[in-house]
């Protein structure tokens, strides 16, 4: 497990370009996992990780029979 604390720009980068706002915003509501380091808010890697895999949407298989051939 890695004990890497990301700063708010690295957690932006890792999701995809998130804007620092909204990271701040999902800290304010608890919806994204957080550390406090004095004033300092950090993020630990493995639970930012935890947290992707945990909100990532897999997709449903189409089932032909249902909808017919695809054109």
């Amino acid at each position: 497990m890695s004990d890497r604390l990301l700063t708010l720009e690295e957690v932006c980068l890792k999701l995809g370009g998130v804007k620092p706002w909204t990271i701040r915003s999902w800290v304010s509501q608890r919806r994204i996992p957080y550390t406090k380091v004095g004033r300092l808010t950090r993020f630990p890697e493995e639970h930012i990780n935890q947290w992707i895999r945990a909100n990532t949407v897999t997709p449903i298989e189409r089932r032909e029979e249902a909808y017919g051939p695809r054109a």
